[in-house]
């Protein structure tokens, strides 16, 4: 085999890595570059030589990158970055983008995702509208750089309304596809607390009303509640609903707070999430990375409490403090 074989080999396998195995490969490739079944074949089998216009193609489509594969050092780590407020990746695209990974993840047998959180999982605000809609035009309003496309977030005060029906939308597909996938979320005290400090800051700055503020304050209760029940049963379960979803692992850590890493299992397939200056995402499935990232997330579990399913007493001590934060916020309102 040629270096030339070797790399597109590599490259190649780490694409097919990313397909669910329902899927064919050789049709998949077929499509993209527009060539025969056959002439797919040969691609794959090393003997005909890929072209840079087709190796663009596949690199753009299936949002991998050559750079791990012509360094050998694990040094170097090759990531995609997709960066908000950037060009055509607004609030939108980043949410299509979520939705579309945990499309990918729910297409493979064995699947598992681990979720290191700074703040309350975002999947988890979905479920609650009006919630929600207070989050999306918050973080729109404060980390939007260019206010042109986003001038009504700029100078108004908060109005629903202002929030596009069809990201909502959107975020109750996210829900609805993150719902079934077996997960685990290694939390600390800190993870509402960025939310309540967001509905305090625009109580203070005249964006909202009192009668507002208690109502999202009551819907933070709301979501505290349902998460102790999840937490309880160890499954997912869509607030209103009995029927039970992906099994939740749930485990405190009392002294370290998470990073918002998002760590993907399928399989034998491994791929990492980073945030990067908030909403912008770093995503790498370069093996020597992946493995250090499993393995730190496994050392954070040993080093954390399990309180779903068991450790009753450390679940309620946990879920009534927080739920004290926002009796106490709400007091203070």
């Amino acid at each position: 085999m040629t270096p030339q074989d070797s790399i597109q080999s590599s490259f190649l396998d780490q694409v097919r890595s990313r397909l669910p195995a329902n899927l064919s490969f050789v049709d998949e490739l077929a499509e993209i570059l527009n060539i025969s079944r056959d002439s797919a074949y040969r691609r794959m089998r090393g003997e005909t030589v890929l072209s840079l216009d087709e190796v663009k193609k596949i690199c753009n489509h299936y949002e991998v990158s050559l750079d791990s594969l012509l360094s050998p050092s694990a040094e170097v780590v090759s990531f995609q970055f997709r960066a908000w407020d950037q060009g055509e990746f607004n609030f939108d695209t980043f949410l299509k983008s979520v939705l579309s990974n945990l499309e990918m993840i729910s297409g493979f047998q064995e699947k598992e995702m681990i979720y290191h959180a700074k703040d309350l999982p975002i999947f988890h605000f979905f479920q609650y509208p009006r919630l929600a809609t207070f989050k999306i035009y918050f973080w729109i309003k404060t980390f939007t750089q260019y206010a042109k496309p986003n001038a009504k977030f700029t100078n108004e005060k908060y109005n629903p309304a202002l929030v596009p029906r069809d990201l909502i939308a959107i975020g109750e597909r996210i829900w609805a596809k993150y719902a079934p996938i077996p997960s685990t979320e290694i939390i600390s005290h800190e993870i509402l607390t960025i939310t309540l400090r967001q509905i305090r800051f625009a109580l203070d700055c005249g964006l909202i009303d009192k009668p507002e503020a208690h109502n999202l304050c009551s819907d933070c209760e709301t979501l505290l509640i349902h998460f102790r029940e999840q937490a309880e049963l160890g499954h997912k379960k869509t607030s209103g609903s009995n029927e039970k979803g992906g099994k939740l692992d749930l485990y405190l850590n009392e002294v370290l707070i998470g990073d918002n890493t998002v760590f993907f299992k399928m399989g034998d397939k491994r791929v990492t999430f980073l945030t990067h200056n908030n909403f912008n995402i770093l995503a790498t499935s370069q093996e020597s990375f992946c493995r250090l990232t499993e393995n730190h997330l496994t050392n954070m579990m040993n080093k954390s409490s399990l309180i779903s399913t068991t450790a009753t007493k450390e679940r309620s001590r946990f879920f009534n403090d927080l739920l004290q934060e926002v009796q106490n916020l709400k007091v203070k309102l």
